[in-house]
């Protein structure tokens, strides 16, 4: 275990360095019209290598600015990846739960198989992304005001908090992974309930409830850990979006304000636009986040698989 932390440990700078690097270049060029000749009068090119490194010693020393937000930006900055880590939890906290409960009651016992509702729900639920979903949300939201018995709004379609504002955003998160998980865990205990070791089990008395909480679940568990990381590498994909579309001001919020101007024109364009800090230190963040769900999920599948252990 001590070798695989370190190994991963080290895989995890390296590839920190590749992404804040990689975020830092393409702002850069973008900003300095050497890959897009629309903004090549936007600013003066310094030399790359040499704004990195003033970058990444000023990252070090907390110092950081930007251009549109200054000083203030690793304060931005926390206050932003503390709002996303709030919509992430939140969304995971319904979508676990209801997905687990919603994949074993897609199980049919006699014969053994996946329900066809399941199935169902669970293919629309995969195949519609939550920016629609979101979108459909807000507009029923609006319905209901101006077609209902309500004089104001039942959910808020904008803003910060964790209150009523939270509602929206984190069920309109949890849609597709709820989908995934309950997908996968009426599969894999469907798999399970047709091994022999079940049917032993069913053989001396044992309920098919019983059979599925002692002895098949016990063998899902492992698998269900690596569909949760998937989850979460989906719910982070769809943040930016969505939380645009809410207006919740958290890291997808931050980026997509760097990475769409709110003007373009030939001349220039707003100080904001593309400014390199800012895009390699919320990639890097968000591969950092990538880079450690990797290893809690590694390490935790190597606990509850005793025959993963033995790896290297």
């Amino acid at each position: 275990m001590l070798r695989f932390l370190a190994r991963r440990s080290l895989f995890v700078v390296v590839a920190l360095v590749a992404a804040s690097f990689g975020g830092f270049v393409y702002a850069y060029l973008a900003r300095t019209g050497a890959g897009n000749p629309l903004f090549a009068q936007s600013r003066a090119a310094d030399p790359l290598l040499p704004a990195y490194v003033r970058y990444v010693q000023a990252l070090g020393a907390g110092t950081l600015t930007s251009d549109k937000y200054g000083d203030t930006f690793l304060s931005v900055l926390g206050q932003a990846a503390w709002a996303s880590l709030i919509l992430l939890v939140a969304a995971l906290l319904v979508s676990i739960p209801l997905g687990f409960v919603l994949g074993l009651a897609g199980v049919r016992k006699e014969p053994t198989g996946v329900r066809g509702w399941l199935l169902a729900l669970t293919s629309i639920g995969l195949a519609t992304p939550s920016f629609f979903v979101g979108s459909l949300a807000v507009a029923a939201m609006l319905i209901l005001v101006v077609y209902g018995p309500w004089d104001q709004i039942l959910l808020p379609v904008q803003g910060f908090g964790i209150d009523a504002h939270l509602v929206l955003p984190a069920l309109v998160l949890s849609v597709r992974p709820t989908a995934q998980i309950a997908q996968f865990v009426a599969t894999l205990t469907v798999g399970e309930l047709t091994k022999p070791y079940v049917t032993a089990a069913r053989g001396k008395g044992l309920t098919w409830g019983q059979a599925t909480r002692r002895h098949a679940l016990r063998n899902v568990y492992a698998p269900l850990v690596q569909v949760i990381a998937r989850t979460l590498r989906m719910i982070v994909g769809e943040l930016i979006l969505v939380e645009w579309l809410f207006g919740w001001p958290g890291l997808g919020m931050l980026l997509a304000a760097t990475l769409i101007p709110a003007r373009v024109s030939a001349y220039g364009v707003e100080s904001g636009f593309l400014d390199p800090p800012v895009v390699a230190t919320i990639v890097a963040l968000l591969a950092l986040f990538f880079l450690l769900m990797d290893t809690v999920v590694a390490a935790t599948l190597r606990g509850l698989d005793p025959r993963q252990k033995h790896l290297q």
